[in-house]
């Protein structure tokens, strides 16, 4: 018999997702989502949809049923709330099941007003009237007798102010106003307080007058009391008495405050405590000029961070030390000095919080010194990529010098523009002073260094003077790459890598001879040179082809060595897997390559 076949060819499709998901007709109760059918082998598909609602932690709640079996490509959402970010999920029909889901997300508008109703937290729905979270354009308004704690960043934009009738309280949060508007009524700044501690502080006010705000709107806790000392400008010191309630303070500019309790100080714009608005948050430029005098421990300048929002420290540096700006106005360093409850720490970035005090130092005294508070300063501000201020990163040696009261930062870099030995902030004189007693500055006598030479390798003699003997420890903040760093104690010599200590006891007096640091070139991944010398790697064991190897070294990628040989083969089995640079000296010359370990 024969027989005849056929071949029969088919082609499996796969789910599909609805395309072309949009929302439109958004108004504060309801919205319109719409979408196109995904697969386009068939007609009259069936879908399903699940809507979401974004809570204050992040997370989504669904709203209602999940809706099978429906028919439509669109589908209005109502009963919506204002100012609210919702989540819808489409999924299309495949055979008896669906497929997966095409999401997309959409914030209902305002309806242009917000309410505080009780007393509460900004991210707490009971808060506010209907359970709504100004996240919006509009008005919001806090009613008389509530108090409402900022705890989070709020940014006020041309669209959206703020008026009190209430109390807004700024604790853990930060208020942003990009708008010139000032409506802000009565405002709280709360921070926390230790008992029979200094703080340095200064106030976000400012009144329409002076430009300046009483002493009297500090409010501490009941039956207690907050002690101020004001700095002199005209001794170049810390007052000898203590301030009073009707003294005016500058704004942005710091002063020392002593509370005889726990817990926090709380500065008030409406320091009769009668519903009258006294003074406004600072919300301008701010410029502070003074008449600096020369003092023992330098040219300082009292200042306080004088927004309700965190101050990004390289901007403010940056803006207030540009290339080409007049030299009289020229901060040393290019750092500010922060107080940490017993004495000053050096820094030039990071960020500065709501009230904080902090000094900057001129590079010489005089008339008219000042610099320049900026509210694009603040580190939540909106960036505007033309406008936006960077400070220039040079790859600086970074080391600490500290005992139980003092912190002395010292720097290095190499500029081949330099003088050999250039010292514009006093190098060879690191000093450390112990037992200064406060509110004097307790920095008194200690000079930052910041040390600039032409070539390496370069020895930095560093006289360290302390008024009794004590342990003192170095401390190896940074090390680019590119460096290596020596300390010579005597004699004894300590490889200083980044985040290295090297504890040690001194005398007190002068120690002028005792410490050295050497600096040298180190290999770096970006200092990759060539010669005839072979090097090859496979899985951790480097071979070297080259006559009269003298040394062979491994630096990891911050330019530390991780290992030394003078053989020709060998394992790298004790390092991490990254990469590495192997440098071999031989009577001919030296090479380094890059190697890649596992």
């Amino acid at each position: 018999e024969k027989y005849s076949s056929k071949t029969v060819e088919f082609t499996t499709v796969g789910c599909y997702s609805p395309t072309n998901v949009t929302v439109t007709n958004i108004t504060p109760l309801q919205a319109k989502v719409s979408w196109t059918q995904g697969n386009p082998h068939l007609s009259g598909l069936l879908f399903y949809y699940i809507l979401e609602e974004k809570e204050i932690n992040g997370t989504y709640t669904q709203v209602g049923d999940t809706v099978k079996g429906y028919s439509g490509i669109s589908k209005t959402f109502t009963n919506l709330k204002p100012a609210t970010e919702y989540r819808v999920s489409v999924a299309e029909q495949c055979g008896a099941d669906y497929g997966t889901p095409t999401t997309i997300t959409f914030t209902t508008s305002s309806q242009g007003n917000f309410v505080a109703i009780n007393t509460g937290t900004w991210g707490n729905t009971t808060t506010w009237q209907d359970g709504r979270i100004p996240n919006g354009i509009g008005t919001i308004t806090i009613n008389s007798g509530v108090t409402v704690t900022l705890d989070r960043t709020l940014v006020l934009t041309n669209n959206y102010t703020l008026t009190n009738n209430g109390t807004l309280l700024i604790n853990n949060g930060e208020l942003v106003n990009t708008t010139d508007n000032n409506n802000l009524g009565n405002v709280r700044i709360s921070f926390t307080a230790t008992q029979d501690k200094w703080k340095f502080i200064g106030a976000p006010f400012t009144s329409s007058q002076d430009s300046k705000y009483r002493l009297e709107s500090i409010e501490p806790v009941l039956n207690s009391d907050v002690a101020v000392v004001l700095y002199d400008y005209q001794n170049g010191a810390w007052s000898g008495s203590w301030a009073t309630i009707n003294d005016r303070v500058p704004r942005a500019e710091g002063f020392f405050a002593w509370p005889f309790y726990y817990g926090a100080i709380i500065f008030n714009n409406d320091y009769n405590n009668d519903s009258t608005v006294d003074y406004t948050l600072n919300n301008s430029d701010i410029t502070v000029t003074r008449n600096v005098v020369n003092s023992s421990s330098g040219n300082w300048m009292s200042l306080a961070n004088p927004y309700p929002a965190e101050l990004d420290i390289a901007k403010f540096l940056s803006e207030n030390s540009a290339a080409g700006l007049d030299e009289e106005k020229e901060l040393q360093g290019r750092v500010v000095y922060i107080f940490d409850g017993s004495s000053f720490d050096v820094t030039n970035s990071g960020s500065l919080p709501v009230c904080e005090g902090f000094f900057v130092n001129f590079s010489s005294s005089g008339e008219n010194k000042s610099v320049t508070f900026k509210k694009t300063q603040m580190t939540s501000y909106p960036s505007e990529s033309n406008t936006e201020s960077k400070t220039v990163q040079n790859p600086w040696i970074e080391m600490s010098l500290v005992n139980k009261r003092d912190k002395v930062k010292f720097f290095f870099v190499r500029n081949p523009l330099a003088e050999q030995g250039y010292d514009k902030y006093d190098a060879n004189k690191l000093f450390a002073t112990t037992g200064v007693a406060e509110p004097y500055f307790v920095t008194d006598g200690m000079n930052l260094v910041k040390e600039e030479v032409k070539e390496l390798p370069y020895y930095a003699t560093l006289n360290v003077r302390s008024e009794q003997d004590t342990l003192m420890t170095f401390v190896a903040d940074k090390i680019p790459e590119g460096y290596r760093v020596s300390l010579i104690d005597g004699e004894q010599t300590i490889e200083m890598n980044e985040g290295s200590r090297y504890e040690t006891n001194i005398s007190a007096g002068e120690n002028a001879d005792r410490f050295k640091l050497l600096i040298q070139n180190n290999v770096g991944l970006n200092q990759v040179s060539q010669t005839d010398i072979t090097i090859t790697n496979s899985n951790r064991h480097v071979a070297i082809s080259a006559d009269a190897i003298s040394n062979v070294e491994v630096f990891n990628a911050l330019g530390q060595r991780v290992y030394q040989t003078k053989a020709s083969t060998f394992t790298l089995s004790g390092v991490q897997s990254g990469v590495y640079v192997v440098r071999v000296s031989t009577a001919k010359g030296t090479k380094s390559q890059k190697i890649v370990v596992e």
